[in-house]
Order: structure tokens, then sequence, then C-alpha cells
């Protein structure tokens, strides 16, 4: 083969592959335009902001401003029940208790939570197991009117231990200590003015609850209000700590006024005193000692 029909073929062979390679970039530019005209042409998702929880949210949570955000959510997504900042304020949600769990991001609805003064809300700001209970308050019992909703306070009860006709104690005790307050009145909410109110709503156990109804029957009752800055390391220094039903705390009358009379040793733990007319007689358990006292 002589060189010029080489060189010819050559050539030729050269011209195809850049007719092939033209061809393919032709083709691979067009498919790339038609796609951009075909998202140039596709309606873009319009985002709406909705409130989400921040957090994990649990049974019986009262929202707080640091709860919950505004989160961009498709419009197509939004539920009618989701709060929407076009026409929902932040605060709509404040004040309100999670009724159902609400997971961190995810969107708040009106289903989900309660309102004060629905119904279910005391229930649902109740914690797991506890009973609320009603007392009556009185401008001395209920601290002036400067208990509101969510403070501890102890309950103490003033009675009288009568011995005998002529033997007669007065005895102030603690009842029961951090019990938290629901409500007063029919208030779970306090709107930091002090009132005096006429109940108090408290939370405490089951068995608590059948000793409170008893604790009018038996003396006066009293609300003592504790610190919410309780000493470090103190069995309670944490408030939402749950109440405690069993205390020895107690004072005698006669711990306040020297003329009011004390109750001995004897009468508390070892001996009985029984009254025959005049005559009163201190029954000792072992039966060894018995005295007879004419008051």
């Amino acid at each position: 083969m002589n060189p010029r029909s080489l060189i010819l073929i050559v050539l030729a062979a050269a011209g195809v592959i850049l007719v092939v390679l033209l061809t393919r970039s032709f083709l691979t530019s067009a498919q790339q335009q038609a796609s951009t005209a075909q998202v140039a042409q596709a309606p873009k998702a319009v985002a709406v902001q909705v409130l989400v929880a921040k957090r994990d949210l649990p049974v019986g949570t009262i929202l707080s401003p640091e709860d919950t955000h505004w989160s961009d959510w498709p419009e197509k997504g939004v539920n009618d029940a989701y709060f929407v900042g076009k026409k929902d304020k932040k605060s709509a949600a404040d004040g309100q208790v999670v009724r159902l769990p609400i997971s961190k991001g995810e969107p708040l609805t009106r289903s989900s939570m309660v309102k004060q003064g629905e119904r279910g809300f005391l229930a649902a700001i109740l914690s797991p197991g506890m009973r609320a209970v009603t007392v009556k308050l009185s401008p001395t019992s209920g601290i002036g009117g400067f208990i509101f909703p969510g403070d501890r306070v102890d309950v103490l009860l003033t009675h009288t231990i009568e011995v005998s006709r002529s033997e007669k104690y007065q005895v102030a005790e603690t009842v029961f200590q951090n019990v938290r307050i629901l409500a007063v009145d029919q208030k779970s909410a306090s709107d930091d003015k002090a009132k005096i109110g006429k109940t108090a709503t408290l939370e405490v156990t089951p068995k608590m609850a059948e000793k409170v109804v008893m604790l009018s029957n038996i003396g006066s009752l009293s609300l003592s209000l504790r610190s919410l800055a309780n000493a470090s390391g103190a069995p309670m220094s944490n408030p939402d700590s749950p109440p405690i039903s069993k205390t020895k705390s107690h004072s005698m009358g006669s711990e306040v006024s020297a003329f009011l009379p004390s109750l001995d040793d004897d009468t508390t733990t070892s001996s009985v005193r029984v009254a025959r007319g005049n005559m009163v007689t201190t029954v000792n358990n072992d039966r060894s000692k018995n005295e007879g006292v004419n008051p």
C-alpha cells in the first residue's frame, strides 16, 4: 500500500471518530438542557412555619416558651391541628398541659394538649399514681394568700388530746411534708397576685388522700410554705421529690406555754389513765406501779 492511500485511510478514521465524539457531546448537552428546563418549570415546594417541640415532652408537662420553637414544614404536609405561624402566635401553647407524649422536633397538635379550665386539665398535671384532694383554707391556714399552684407545703394539724374530762393536752404535728399545690380555688395557674383562697387542691398518694379527708374531723389544718432553696444534701433538696406521708415532728402545748399541762412519758408509752368519778388512776402496762391521783 502506498503512503498516500494510508494517509487517506487514517484521515477517514479520524473523521469518523471526531463525528462520533461531536454527536455524543451534542446529545449529552441536549439532555442536560432538557432536564434544566423541566426543573425550572416544576413548581417549588412551599414551606410554612409550624410550632414543634424543642425537646421530648412527656405527659403532664406544662408548656413554657423554652419548650417550643418555629420550624419549616412542607405546606402540603400541614395538618389543621398544627400551630401555624401565619395564623397562630408562639405563645398560643404556653401554659397548656401535654396529655399525649410529643417527641423532639414533632409538631404540636391541639389534641395533644389541654388548656386550663378544660375537661381533663387537672388529671393531666397529676403525676402518675397520684391523687388530687381539696382542703379548706382560712387567712391563717392559707399563709395569707401567698401560696400559689406549684408551691410545696407541709401540712400541719392542731388538735386536742383528751385523756379524761379533766386532762386535755394541745398538740400540733406535721402530718405531711413536701406536698405540691395543684390549684388554689379553681385556678391551677398562678397570676402572681396574693389572694386569700377558700380551698387548695393538693397532690398526694392514695393513702395520703384517705388521711387528708379525716384531718378536719380531728382538728384544725394549716399549711406551711417550703423554701425553693433547700439545703444542699437535704433529703428533699430536689423540689420535684415526692411527698412524705410520715413524720415524727410535733410540738406540745406545754412547749409554748408554761401554764398548759405536760403529757408525761407514762401516758404516751406504757400506761393507761382510768377516770372513776373524781379519781384518776394511772395503770402501768407491767402492773407493778399504779398510782391514784385526785384531780
